[in-house]
């Protein structure tokens, strides 16, 4: 019996070592085990938002150089001296208006002359043709003195149209917006790089030249409305696209287009910049995504997109202009498409996940 308490004695202490220090730590592996598993196996939980394209209209505002309707150089159309002027600058003309007069001594001698000789040639032409004996005058000396007289007659038609254009004259309504000439001055006509005597320009209409970016160029249209702001009248004018160029520039890309607005009131003058905006109707408007969509990596602009399986797709973009809060893209979404807001570093392609809405993107609303 002795012997049997010898035994019962280690065993009992051995099963209840088992009991109290080696069992539950085997439970508390299998507990952390198992929630290892369940961390491992639970799917991430993202916040969604759904993106879809921008307004069918956009604004598109650009750069424009404001200048005259018309403008004209105005040269002395006969070689002379300066003898009266009659406007300045800032000085309004009228079409036809005289400007200045030129004087040119040589030219009012070669008229005298050509008078002259046309009165001769007329006294001679009439003396033979008052000749009435028959035979006595012939009809080749008939015929020289007619073509003298009409000879002289042309010269000095000549000169005389030389004599008007003395007088010089402005070629439509406008302003005097430069004068290069003194009384005085030896003035020259338009050929050999002579200087102008005057500049008129028109201001009652203006054009304003804008270059539009390739990406626009179909856009622009003749006859379509157009606002353009002035920084320092801090003041708005409304005019319309009266031509463009057609074509691309080679060197810009762009294209030249001419808006035109009224100034009667000459409230905008000539040189100006100023900041042209056109409504558009885009052909493909662009998708616009919250900025906090954006995730950027080595390879790039991407954006998480959630498939209807709920699996995540890293999709390349295209970006285009930033509007703070939102982006546009220009390539790599279709629009409609459920995207991951504030995506993280534990997201990866291809992973299942778990979706929490949150409602319509106000990208949807965005107007570019």
């Amino acid at each position: 019996m002795r012997r049997i308490w010898i035994w019962l004695v280690p065993l009992s202490l051995i099963l209840l070592f088992v009991f109290v220090g080696i069992l539950p730590r085997i439970k508390n592996t299998q507990e952390l085990r198992a929630e290892a598993d369940d961390q491992k196996n639970r799917q991430e939980l993202v916040t969604v938002t759904s993106v879809t394209h921008s307004a069918d209209t956009t604004g598109l505002l650009l750069p424009g150089q404001i200048m005259p309707f018309r403008e004209t150089p105005v040269y002395a159309r006969t070689q002379g001296f300066l003898k009266r002027r009659f406007v300045d600058i800032g000085s309004n003309v009228r079409n036809g208006q005289m400007l200045a007069t030129v004087e040119a001594p040589e030219l009012d001698q070669e008229l005298i002359r050509a008078r002259a000789d046309v009165r001769l040639a007329q006294s001679n032409l009439d003396r033979l043709k008052s000749v009435n004996l028959p035979g006595a005058i012939s009809q080749q000396d008939l015929d020289n003195r007619q073509a003298t007289y009409e000879m002289n007659q042309a010269t000095l038609r000549r000169l005389e149209a030389l004599k008007a254009l003395q007088e010089i004259r402005a070629p439509f309504n406008g302003i005097i917006t430069a004068r290069n000439a003194e009384v005085g001055n030896l003035v020259s006509t338009g050929n050999g790089g002579a200087i102008p005597m005057f500049t008129v320009s028109q201001l009652d209409t203006l054009r304003v030249y804008v270059d539009v970016p390739q990406t626009y160029y179909q856009l622009i249209k003749v006859g379509m409305s157009a606002v353009v702001n002035v920084p320092e009248l801090n003041k708005s004018f409304t005019g319309k696209v009266v031509r463009t160029s057609g074509t691309l520039r080679t060197e810009s890309r762009t294209l030249l287009a001419e808006v035109a607005i009224p100034n009667r009131n000459q409230e905008l003058v000539s040189g100006l910049y100023g900041q042209v905006k056109f409504r558009l109707n885009a052909l493909h408007p662009p998708v616009i995504i919250p900025a906090n969509t954006l995730l950027v990596t080595s390879e790039g602009p991407r954006i998480v997109v959630v498939q209807p399986n709920r699996v995540l797709r890293f999709q390349p973009i295209t970006l285009g202009r930033d509007f703070g809060t939102t982006l546009e893209v220009l390539d790599g979404l279709q629009g409609q498409e459920q995207v991951v807001t504030n995506p993280n570093d534990r997201l990866k392609d291809g992973q299942q996940v778990r979706i929490k809405l949150q409602g319509q993107s106000p990208a949807t609303k965005q107007k570019v």
